[in-house]
C-alpha cells in the first residue's frame, strides 16, 4: 500500500507536498484541520501520516498520540517541520512518532524519507528514481529525477520549430516550487530548465541549444529582481521571441504594472494549476 496523508494549515506547502508525492508515484492527499483528517481516515488505512509540527488548531506530537491510541491507527507517523533537529528529533521520541523529516530538505528531503520510511509506491517508477534511504530519521535524498505523472487528459504540449519539446525556464529561488513546476511540466511534454539565480538563467538563455522559448519568473526572490530581469530578456533583440511569465503571489495590480513596464507577456498566480495555463500560452492560435 502507498497511501500517504499530509496533514499541513498551509495552503500552499500542502498542495506542493501531495503534488510532489503525487508525481512520485504515491496516492497522497491532505488535510489541514482536525475535521478533514477525521474524514480522510474513514476513507480507508494509510501506509504514512506527514503532520506539520506546528498549526494552529493542533501540534504535530499531539495529534500522533490521537492516532495511536483513540484512532487505532497503525501507519507509520513522522513529524514534519522547520524548528531546529534538535528539538525536532526529541519531539519525536517524546511522542513516539516513528520519524521526522526536516522542511529544510525540501522536496528531496519528503520523497527521500517517505521512500525510506514505506519503500518505493507500488506502480511502475522510472529506474532513475533513487533507492530508498535507511527508515530511521530520514534525511534529504538525493534530487530525484522528476517521474512522469499521469497525464490522462491533460494538455500536451505542442511541437516547436524544427521539431523539437518546446522549452521552458524557472526561475525561482524555492526549489520545491520549481521542482513541483517543473515535473509538472515534464509531464506535458515540456524540455524544463531550472535556474535560482540571475547568472545561471542568463547561461540558461544564452546557450542557443537550451534558450527557452518561455521563462516562467518569480518576481520577487533574495538573489534574483525579477522586474529588472524580465527587462533584460525583452530589451535584447537576440531573445525577441521568448515570452515571459510572471510567477507570483503578488496582488494583481502590482502584477499589472510590472507587465506594462517590464514588458512581460503576462503572469500566473503562484496557486495556480501553472500547467494547464503554460501549455495553453505556448498553444498555438486555433489549437486545442
Amino acid at each position: 500500500m502507498s497511501r500517504v496523508l499530509v496533514i499541513d494549515d498551509s495552503p500552499m506547502l500542502l498542495e506542493l507536498t501531495v503534488r510532489a508525492l503525487t508525481a512520485a508515484g504515491y496516492e497522497a492527499s491532505g488535510a489541514q484541520d482536525l475535521a478533514t483528517l477525521n474524514q480522510k481516515l474513514t476513507e480507508g488505512p494509510f501506509a504514512l501520516i506527514l503532520m506539520d509540527v506546528n498549526m494552529p488548531e493542533m501540534f504535530g506530537d499531539d495529534v500522533v498520540e490521537y492516532l495511536r491510541t483513540q484512532k487505532g491507527v497503525t501507519a507509520k507517523l513522522v513529524l514534519y517541520s522547520d524548528i531546529s533537529e534538535q528539538e525536532l528529533d526529541a519531539k519525536t521520541k517524546n511522542s513516539g512518532a516513528d520519524a521526522y523529516i526536516l522542511k529544510s530538505g525540501g522536496l528531496e528531503g519528503v520523497l527521500g524519507g517517505v521512500m525510506g520510511l514505506i519503500g518505493a509506491p507500488a506502480l511502475n517508477i522510472p529506474a532513475a528514481v533513487p533507492s530508498p534511504a535507511p527508515a530511521a530519521t530520514p534525511a534529504p535524498a538525493a534530487t530525484p529525477a522528476a517521474p512522469a505523472a499521469p497525464t490522462g487528459g491533460l494538455p500536451k504540449a505542442p511541437m516547436a520549430a524544427g521539431g523539437r519539446k518546446p522549452r521552458i525556464l524557472i526561475v525561482d529561488d524555492s526549489e520545491m516550487t520549481a521542482r513541483i513546476i517543473e515535473a509538472d511540466l515534464v509531464s506535458k511534454g515540456f524540455e524544463v530548465h531550472v535556474a535560482d539565480t540571475a547568472d545561471k538563467a542568463t547561461k540558461i538563455i544564452l546557450k542557443k541549444q537550451t534558450r527557452p522559448d518561455l521563462v516562467l519568473l518569480d518576481v520577487r526572490m533574495p538573489n534574483v529582481n525579477g522586474e529588472q530581469f524580465c527587462r533584460f530578456i525583452k530589451s535584447n533583440s537576440l531573445f525577441k521571441g521568448i515570452k515571459v511569465l510572471l510567477c507570483s503571489g503578488e496582488n494583481v495590480e502590482e502584477l499589472q504594472r510590472i507587465c506594462r513596464e517590464a514588458g512581460a507577456d503576462g503572469y500566473i498566480p503562484k496557486d495556480a494549476v501553472m500547467g494547464n495555463l503554460v501549455a495553453k500560452e505556448l498553444m498555438p492560435p486555433g489549437a486545442e
